[in-house]
């Protein structure tokens, strides 16, 4: 370190310790600050001009919450303060007599500001130079400003350099508008109006050119309504409410004719927000960020390409974000977008409890906005606990991935070796989803359980009332009963009205809509009472059950005709059919055959089959492996098993029926005792399997060891 006068200071070592600036002396004793020292002066004079110019020039932020940005504003001044410096050397001084004040703190809130960073009414490729040309201010007297302000020596001084700054950004502002479009447009119709409603001529012109005038006239009023109307809808657009304009606002990151050249750092850990809780300005966000927006991408994703539209070429990206994006499928669009950029490293801590009031499972993306690189560094984070710091628990356990052989549908994170056993597997045979024609199905979804779900006790009082009560209950599974090879047995049930049940059921005979599925179009009506009256009648029992929900269950966005019935859902039939099913959250693949008539909850999925061979290859060790370096985690190390996952693992279909045979064994010992071991079994399945797939010895032994 060097001071103002580029002298070293040799006396003292800095060193960053738990994100503290740590000085120590040759000996290791701690920096102290005694303005009486002369060398002691210079250390404290030199740390806090440093940490100036590095808060003054190099820092910038943005929040939409006012408190968080005062929050950060107040830790900057703490940061000044702690090396906050006496201005006069006091040396001599027997006494305090002519003591003069501390370092004033420069004005450094200027470079962290509130704004929604994600809205803006002007692209960061704005042109500025027509408003560079017309305005009294230039990028030089702009920057001039913000230098002044942070150095205010008054509130008056401070008070003028806030309001000249502020009318720099209206001249830029109003300039930019004027470029736009539809501004144009309206400035050029109202001068060809103007012309129209004001011309007068020598001659008087005829009725047909009259009736020319005047629908031209008429033409251009309606298209200057028009536009007037949507102008004012965008100035006046809730979305733009907290609108922050990047183009302008950081001069230091503009050059001498105005174009935005970019920050070389970009650092963040963006809101974790789920799609549905920002419907309202979807549509303005994936109008912007094209290259990785879908409909369903969370929040944070919108943040990633921002970050990469204000870097610099070569500029350097951090953030920390869910990792769901490396497999979840509104992440499809970003993974081809970070696969274009220079990965530096992925640090993914799986399902550690990284931060203890969010159940968001994160990871650590670094980046440079560069030529994409083949091969970047990767760690899975097992644990939080870390002998000697995370720095060199990453350093120890990183892996080198190849991005070649990652999958648009899904990375993971692992070494070559294990990609390249994936890439095969992926090669061989159907993926499960085109393999059963698309027939994978989640359970049911009834959103008021309290009224539709019952236990046995209940269920015989309500078939011991009315024996009709029996047609519409259904044996009810959760994905918690569900085991591997099992057989399970429910120890719930459904009440089911489908949606359509109560009007199918009043149709004339004739009608030819009186079919037991629902057709398209819609297949009729009946008045509320009447229906009330109806179902009332049929099934005396069930709807005096169901009565006391009647609130609860009108609420429901999700429900059929009635309040009774259940959501629309075009499968109901498949699950009167034998079934393999699994749970949505599982540890390991845990796969079992279910019989016809038992009806699931939504956390479960099922393929509408009784195949004991593809029972056993889903079962299978090879299985296993392919779904646990696919799928999203969550705490304790359970799988994530939904569709989009599960569907994509590919089926080989052997000529023989030895893994059916082991299967059916498997589930008959299961049957007898749920508890007894039948590895022996299941391995032979695996070994059948592997051959399957024409796995080598090797491959063999990274799934046999993986996780291990």
């Amino acid at each position: 370190m060097v001071d103002a006068n580029f002298e070293p200071i040799s006396s003292h070592t800095v060193e960053v310790v738990n994100d503290e600036l740590v000085m120590v002396d040759l000996e290791g004793n701690l920096f102290e600050y005694n303005y009486l020292n002369k060398d002691s002066q210079r250390i404290q004079e030199t740390l806090f001009l440093e940490k100036q110019t590095i808060i003054e020039n190099c820092l910038f932020g943005v929040d939409i919450n006012p408190n968080s940005v005062k929050i950060c504003r107040l830790r900057l001044w703490i940061e000044l303060l702690k090396n906050a410096y006496y201005k006069q050397d006091l040396s001599g001084f027997e006494n305090l007599t002519g003591l003069k004040a501390l370092e004033t703190l420069p004005n450094i809130d200027i470079n962290i500001k509130c704004g929604n960073s994600l809205v803006s009414r002007f692209a960061i490729d704005s042109d500025l130079s027509e408003a560079l040309r017309k305005s009294k201010y230039s990028i030089d007297s702009y920057r001039l400003a913000v230098m002044t302000y942070r150095n205010a020596q008054s509130k008056e001084e401070k008070r003028e350099m806030e309001r000249l700054i502020a009318e720099i950004k209206s001249d830029f502002r109003s300039e930019i508008a004027k470029n736009d479009p539809k501004i144009k447009r309206k400035a050029k119709l109202g001068g060809e109006l103007y012309n129209l409603t004001m011309q007068t001529g020598l001659f008087e012109i005829s009725a047909k050119e009259k009736k020319d005038r005047k629908k031209k006239i008429e033409k251009i009023e309606e298209e200057l309504e028009k536009l007037t109307i949507e102008i004012e809808e965008i100035k006046n657009n809730k979305i733009y409410e907290n609108a922050f304009e990047w183009r302008f606002e950081f001069p230091e990151v503009l050059n001498e004719t105005g174009d935005f050249v970019g920050f070389d750092v970009v650092i963040g850990n963006p809101p974790y927000i789920r799609q549905e809780e920002f419907s309202e300005f979807k549509h303005y966000l994936l109008a912007i960020f094209q290259e990785t927006g879908t409909g369903t991408a969370d929040l944070f994703v919108y943040f990633v390409e921002l970050a990469f539209k204000l870097l610099k070429s070569k500029g350097e990206f951090t953030y920390i974000i869910p990792n769901k994006w490396m497999r979840a499928g509104y992440g499809k669009k970003l993974r081809e977008f970070v696969a274009n950029q220079e990965i530096h490293q992925l640090i993914d801590f799986g399902d550690s409890p990284v931060f203890e009031e969010a159940t968001t499972y994160p990871c650590i993306i670094q980046l440079r906005k560069n030529r994409a690189e083949l091969v970047f560094k990767a760690c899975i984070v097992d644990s939080l606990q870390f002998e000697d710091g995370l720095d060199n628990y990453i350093e120890d356990n990183n892996i080198l991935v190849n991005v070649t052989e990652l999958s648009s549908e899904g990375w993971t994170l692992s070494d070559t070796n294990v990609q390249v056993l994936l890439s095969k597997l992926r090669s061989k045979g159907k993926p499960l989803g085109e393999y059963v024609n698309g027939k994978i199905f989640y359970g049911i979804k009834t959103a008021l359980n309290e009224a539709f779900i019952i236990n046995s006790e209940t269920k015989n009082r309500l078939i011991a009332e009315d024996a009709r009560s029996a047609d519409v209950i259904k044996p009810f599974l959760a994905g918690r009963d569900i085991k591997r090879y099992q057989t399970p047995k429910a120890d719930k049930f459904l009440i089911l009205f489908p949606k359509g049940f109560t009007i199918k059921r009043n149709l004339p005979k004739g009608n030819a809509n009186y079919i037991a599925s629902e057709p398209p179009p819609r297949y009729g009506d009946m008045p509320y009472d009447n229906a009330w009256e109806w179902i009332k009648s049929n099934y005396p029992a069930i709807t005096k059950h169901l009565w006391p929900f009647k609130a609860k269950a009108e609420k429901r966005t999700d429900k059929g005709d009635y309040w009774w019935e259940l959501r629309a859902c075009d499968y109901y039939g498949e699950f009167e059919k034998n079934k393999i099913v699994w749970a949505e959250t599982s540890f390991e693949n845990q796969f079992c055959i279910v019989e016809g008539g038992v009806y699931l909850n939504k956390t479960s999925f099922m393929i509408p089959s009784d195949d004991l061979i593809l029972l056993g290859i889903l079962n299978s060790s090879l299985a296993r492996f392919f779904f646990s370096s696919i799928v999203s985690k969550v705490r304790g190390g359970y799988f994530s098993m939904s569709k989009a996952y599960v569907e994509t693992f590919s089926i080989c279909y052997p000529t023989d029926n030895k893994i059916s045979l082991l299967a059916q064994s498997i589930i008959e010992t299961k049957k007898q005792d749920p508890t007894a071991n039948t590895n022996d079994l299941e391995n032979q399945i695996d070994q059948l399997v592997y051959e399957l797939y024409g796995l080598t010895d090797d491959e063999i032994k990274i799934i046999e060891g993986y996780g291990e």
